[in-house]
C-alpha cells in the first residue's frame, strides 16, 4: 500500500493495511468527539464525511484540521491489541 496517499472509505476493508492498537483508536475518537466538527448522532466528520468510528481504526488515516496524525504500525494488531 502506498503510505503517500490519504486513507479511503473502503481501506477499512482491506486485509494488508494494519490496524491500530486500541488506545490510539480510543485517543483518536476523544480528540473527534470534543470536536465541534463531528456530527454526534452520525459519529461523521463535517470536514471529511468520514465515519469516524471507522477512519480512526486505520493507521494511513488522518484528521483534516491536524488533531491526529498517519502512524506507521510494525505489525499487524487487531483492535483488541493482540498481535497477529
Amino acid at each position: 500500500m502506498n503510505k503517500e496517499r490519504p486513507a479511503r472509505p473502503w481501506d477499512i476493508f482491506n486485509k494488508n493495511l494494519k490496524i491500530i492498537q486500541k488506545d490510539i483508536v480510543e485517543h483518536r475518537m476523544a480528540l473527534c468527539n470534543s470536536c465541534p466538527e463531528l456530527i454526534q448522532s452520525t459519529s461523521t466528520c463535517k470536514q471529511c464525511g468520514c465515519f469516524m468510528k471507522l477512519k480512526t481504526q486505520l493507521s494511513n488515516a488522518s484528521c483534516p484540521l491536524n488533531k491526529w496524525q498517519a502512524v506507521s504500525v510494525p505489525i499487524y494488531e487487531d483492535i483488541e491489541g493482540d498481535a497477529k
